[in-house]
């Protein structure tokens, strides 16, 4: 009897990593970006990056982020390319649910900045402290960061990931604006009170999230956040 117990969770599990391992790897693929994973590697060779001319030192930080969107791209490139064909077959109902999520989004993560600048005593975030301080010094890689990588990478794994290893609506919108934002802060903070700024980042988060619950398209989100930080760092190179 408990062997037969033991085989059908031993079954289970199987059947659950073999319907979700594309999952686990966009999420070890995130993790591994995130360690810089390529540079180490690169740098166990013997070779010193920061000896490297600023420039080709630039060029290799951008080669590696895309190498990590690449990959993802070809894991889900039938995925895209069907909510490309949902876009264009649906444009004006997927524009305007699109749109209305990221208003939504805006307005919160708004007017939560503005609270929390007000206690904290500071305009902005310590994240984005320092990114309108990588801006400055190299703003073509940013852009390239920020407004292609970043929207890439982040929407795989804390939407399209996420989504499909939670099962509950709601369960996966809020675990997916949590880890977002978390995202955001961890990295940077400078005080408990920092962990504030996980609410607006995460307000933009569920909304990319309860967007692609609503549409099933992944394409979208990725297409909104692009517009978003795009629009958010050409902002800080003109007015820089």
């Amino acid at each position: 009897m408990l062997h037969e117990i033991v085989d059908e969770i031993e079954s289970n599990i199987k059947k659950w990593f073999k319907k979700n391992y594309k999952f686990l790897v966009v999420i070890l693929l995130y993790i591994l970006y995130q360690s810089s994973f390529i540079i180490s590697f690169i740098s166990y060779f013997g070779i010193n990056i920061s000896k490297i001319p600023r420039i080709p030192r630039i060029g290799l930080f951008a080669l590696t982020d895309l190498i990590y969107v690449l990959i993802l791209l070809l894991m889900f490139k039938k995925e895209i390319v069907n909510g490309f064909k949902d876009l264009k077959n649906n444009f004006n109902e997927r524009a305007i649910i699109s749109i209305n999520c990221w208003i939504v989004g805006c307005i919160i993560m708004t007017i939560s900045s503005f609270l929390i600048s007000l206690l904290l005593k500071q305009s902005v975030s310590t994240n984005e402290q320092l990114v309108r301080q990588s801006i400055k010094i190299a703003p073509l890689y940013m852009l390239f960061t920020c407004s292609i990588v970043a929207p890439i990478l982040e929407e795989m794994v804390f939407r399209r990931a996420l989504y499909g290893l939670i099962k509950f609506k709601w369960l996966f919108i809020l675990v997916s604006g949590l880890g977002f934002g978390l995202l955001h802060v961890l990295g940077n903070f400078q005080s408990v009170l920092d962990f504030l700024y996980v609410i607006p980042y995460g307000a933009m988060g569920c909304s990319f999230a309860y967007l692609l619950t609503k549409t099933k398209n992944i394409t979208l989100p990725i297409i909104i956040h692009m517009l978003h930080n795009t629009i958010l760092v050409m902002v800080q190179i003109i007015g820089g």
